[in-house]
């Protein structure tokens, strides 16, 4: 009775160690968000394993390769048409496949980023330099969108390329010291042609008022050669009530002024 437990004890040892080399030896968790490539004495065997755990070969290794979206932050020295060196702080969202996994481990190894960034920053400067220093700000989002699809065609099949975004665009300082100068000129001169159109406002108001009067003295000096009452009734119309300190006689079409002291009662 004894050696029967004896044996029993000896078999579940057996089948716990086992059990214990299994897992020892023979088995393999990848961590979520990862997916693990499998090699046989350094060579890749194109086997790819999903998060999780798994049993594999005796001579099996599992390198874990992150499939999530990754974000990097980089600057990028770029130039513009005309020459001006353009900095831009950018940042991309990049992530592999389980399908390019294998093929990115076998050609790149875990660094494969130090093959794809080049790519991406080749991108963004095709693109920034097809414009003016003054026009990259204004077009900023255009260079992002256009520089995201070159980069996605530039690497096809090897990093995907989710997203890019321009965070920061800065230029030299001699060249802020120019663009901040023009904006003074600018304003000044916009200041200058304002001054000048109200200037050119008031002369209009000057001649306006001087040719209203001179045509006035026009049509009063024709009033007068066509009719001499109208002298008459201009006297009228100025006269304030008062007796006046001389008369006028008509004699023989000319006008003679004669002065007579008035008397007063």
């Amino acid at each position: 009775m004894n050696t029967k437990y004896l044996t029993g004890a000896v078999g579940l040892g057996l089948v716990l160690f086992g059990v214990l080399i299994v897992l020892l030896f023979f088995t393999a968790t990848v961590q979520t968000g990862n997916v693990g490539v499998i090699t046989n004495f350094g060579k890749v065997t194109g086997d790819v394993l999903d998060s999780g755990w798994h049993i594999v070969g005796p001579v099996d290794h599992v390198t874990e390769i992150s499939v999530r979206t990754i974000t990097t932050q980089t600057e990028a020295a770029c130039f513009s048409s005309d020459l001006q060196a353009v900095n831009i702080t950018l940042a991309v969202q990049t992530f592999i496949t389980k399908e390019n996994a294998v093929n990115i481990y076998k050609n790149y190894g875990t660094e494969y980023m130090s093959q794809a960034s080049p790519k991406i920053m080749d991108a963004l400067k095709a693109e920034t330099a097809k414009y003016e220093a003054a026009q990259i700000i204004a077009n900023r989002d255009t260079i992002r969108s256009e520089a995201l699809k070159a980069a996605q065609e530039r690497l096809k099949g090897f990093v995907e390329v989710g997203d890019l975004s321009i965070v920061n665009v800065t230029f030299s300082e001699d060249y802020t010291k120019a663009i901040e100068a023009k904006q003074v000129a600018q304003q000044r001169a916009e200041q200058a042609k304002y001054e000048l159109q109200q200037a050119q406002v008031e002369a209009d108001k000057q001649v306006a008022v001087a040719k209203g009067a001179a045509e006035a003295i026009q049509i009063k000096g024709d009033a007068l050669a066509k009719n001499p009452a109208v002298i008459e009734l201009e006297l009228i119309n100025k006269w304030d009530g008062k007796a006046p300190d001389s008369l006028v006689s008509n004699s023989n079409g000319s006008a003679t002024s004669i002065i007579l002291p008035l008397q007063h009662k």
